[in-house]
């Protein structure tokens, strides 16, 4: 497993977030997405299914985006240390339950994402649209997206910005525009 520095892959709300209005869902992860990826890093694009359980990327689909909080493999998230009945002083995480929070796309905040495809960064321009795909190498990454084609879960604001830990991130709006339909 790669080393990550704690603040490198991060979701931050610049505005909006938290408040007392602020829309989050929590919910574990759906078994099959560890088929696509090893790691869920924080600020991914995810939606629930019908088990309530958070699955990859939006694609063309008519589903709720929600950006992740937490990473998959994040302590408060997984217990590495062991199975606490079995084992004096395993670690247990602040959510045992495997939860995880993620800010849902319909919320009034303006977020920075880490989680974007790097090596197409100088299309994050302001007013971008911006979509996450459910397979391949961008798999729950925001992309630029097109608007009628794929589901949208977002709207570049101030494009590519330090995401407050020295690091770049993609500065966006959440929202929702699902694909025209024929």
């Amino acid at each position: 497993m790669a080393v990550t520095q704690m603040t490198e892959k991060t979701l931050n709300a610049l505005k909006g977030w938290p408040q007392q209005s602020a829309v989050d869902f929590h919910a574990k992860f759906a078994e099959s997405v560890f088929e696509v990826l090893d790691r869920v890093e924080q600020g991914s694009v995810v939606h629930i299914n019908e088990n309530l359980e958070y699955e990859l990327g939006v694609g063309d689909d008519d589903v709720m985006p929600l950006f992740t909080f937490q990473a998959s493999d994040d302590p408060d998230i997984t217990n590495d240390g062991g199975d606490p009945a079995t084992k004096k002083g395993a670690f247990v995480g602040i959510t045992p339950s495997g939860n995880l929070m993620a800010l849902v796309a319909t919320g009034a905040y303006e977020l920075v994402s880490t989680a974007y495809d790097e090596e197409d960064a100088a299309a994050y321009v302001p007013n971008a649209f911006l979509t996450s795909p459910k397979t391949g190498a961008n798999a729950a990454r925001l992309i630029v997206g097109t608007r009628g084609t794929n589901t949208i879960c977002g709207q570049v604001s101030q494009g590519i910005v330090n995401n407050g830990y020295g690091f770049n991130g993609v500065a966006f709006w959440p929202l929702v525009i699902y694909p025209d339909v024929a």
